[in-house]
């Protein structure tokens, strides 16, 4: 049975529309709950759950064989080991070429659980919306280099949104992560891969290396630097020549 190309519009103007909504509401909890970082978070994350659930954005290929949850688990862990390297690279690098110090933390177990909860929460917020609102907007057919394209700009306009004075370099480095977590997403068509990668990377580059395990600081934020872009840009290289390992995972997005 062929498609209606005037239902497929439709319905991708439909999700677009009711994006822009749920953007609006994601931001629109983080203004109101803006002494409270942890439950503005936590509020926006379920906003994200709720609404893109809604329009049809799933955690998994809803076309698969049902998981359980430890297979579920094993696909977040393994991105959280993609991550945790590319943190430790974006670190070390940036130590390397002196665009940070680094320092002994102050080691503190209620700032790793708050630090472990937030990064999490932040992760699925940015995995739902950015990344996987965008690829369910694109529809099925898009092309991988549009979809690629089209979730680095999300990224980048999320970030120039929410931190307005972020260096040049600070935007350039989240168009490529968002290209880099968007080749994790469709390689394991879902979310669950790149959630793992975003929550470990900000986990290592915020709680861990920010002053509970490490103290590393930079003149402005540890993504901000050149140092930081040409990182970027060497995780997205990098997450594309995996996702390409797999064209039959690209393919059925």
């Amino acid at each position: 049975m062929k498609a209606d190309p005037k239902a497929a519009l439709r319905d991708r103007a439909r999700v677009v529309g009711w994006g822009i909504a749920l953007a609006a509401a994601v931001q629109g909890a983080a203004a109101y709950l803006a002494q409270n970082h942890t439950g503005a978070v936590i509020a926006q994350v379920v906003i994200a759950e709720f609404g893109t659930g809604r329009l049809g954005v799933a955690w998994s290929d809803p076309l698969a064989p049902i998981q359980s949850g430890a297979d579920l688990a094993k696909r977040a862990f393994r991105g959280a080991g993609f991550g945790a390297a590319a943190a430790a690279i974006l670190v070390g690098a940036s130590v390397i070429a002196r665009a940070a110090t680094v320092g002994p933390g102050t080691f503190g177990v209620a700032p790793l659980l708050v630090g472990l909860v937030i990064s999490a929460c932040s992760a699925a917020r940015d995995e739902l919306m950015l990344r996987g609102l965008v690829l369910r907007a694109l529809g099925p057919n898009a092309k991988f280099p549009v979809q690629l394209l089209a979730c680095g700009l999300a990224g980048a306009a999320f970030r120039f949104g929410t931190q307005p004075d972020a260096t040049f370099a600070a935007i350039g480095f989240a168009f490529a992560s968002s290209i880099a977590f968007a080749c994790l997403w469709l390689r394991d068509r879902g979310a669950w891969l790149a959630a793992g990668a975003n929550a470990a990377f900000t986990f290592v580059t915020g709680p861990l290396a920010q002053g509970t395990l490490l103290d590393v600081r930079a003149t402005k934020s540890l993504d901000g630097s050149i140092v930081a872009l040409v990182c970027g840009v060497f995780f997205a290289g990098s997450a594309i020549s995996y996702a390409r390992r797999n064209p039959s995972s690209i393919e059925a997005q």
